[in-house]
Parts: C-alpha cells; structure tokens; sequence
C-alpha cells in the first residue's frame, strides 16, 4: 500500500459528502469536475473513510459535508492522515445533493480562487 503523502496541488478543491454507507468526492481533474462515488460495502469504517480521503487527496480544501457522525469520522481520519486541519472546510449537516449541485459548488469554489 502507498502510504505516502500526496502534495497539495495549488487551488485545488474537493467537495465531500458522505455517511455512514457512501460517499460522492466531486473534485477538478484534467480540467474537468469530477464526481466519484465511494461505497464503504463491507469494508471497516476506517478502510472506507482513508478511501474517501485518497479521492480527496491532494486539495487545498476539502468542503465536507454529511451527517454529523460521518463528518467527525472523516475529519479525524483526514486529519490523521494528512496533519492539515487548516484544509477541511466544515458546512455541517446536509441531504445528499445531486451529482450536478456537487459541480456547481465545486465550480463556484474554484472560480472563487481566480483573480479577478
């Protein structure tokens, strides 16, 4: 297993929703957004949450959001892995949104970064 630590790529962003069964990480890839989906089947919860967080590796922010339980559980998890608390953006209890409102949020993020 690579259990090496990715390098931040400048003003990237992801967005994650999760719970306790499955997650959806929209981020930009090769200049496209990007929704990939997680499902946690029978895997251990710490074996699903470092998979969620691989697919948000990488970021200089990581939008969470989800139920509370789940939320926490990520952000230790990411926290653990990465030692950057100063990325995870924290939006509180949400219903699993659309793949396409993931974009527009993630789209909305990273234009917000360019210079105007």
């Amino acid at each position: 297993m690579d259990t090496r630590l990715a390098t931040p790529a400048e003003d990237a962003a992801a967005i994650v929703w999760l719970d306790l069964r499955h997650a959806l990480v929209a981020r930009a890839r090769e200049g496209h957004s990007v929704v990939t989906p997680v499902e946690r089947e029978s895997d251990p919860e710490t074996a699903y949450l470092l998979r969620v967080a691989h697919e948000a590796a990488g970021c200089d922010r990581v939008v969470i959001m989800g139920p509370d339980a789940a939320r926490i559980d990520f952000e230790r998890e990411y926290v653990s892995l990465y030692r950057r608390p100063d990325r995870l953006i924290d939006v509180g209890l949400s219903f699993q949104p659309e793949r396409r409102e993931l974009v527009e949020q993630l789209e909305m993020i990273e234009g917000s970064r360019t210079p105007g």
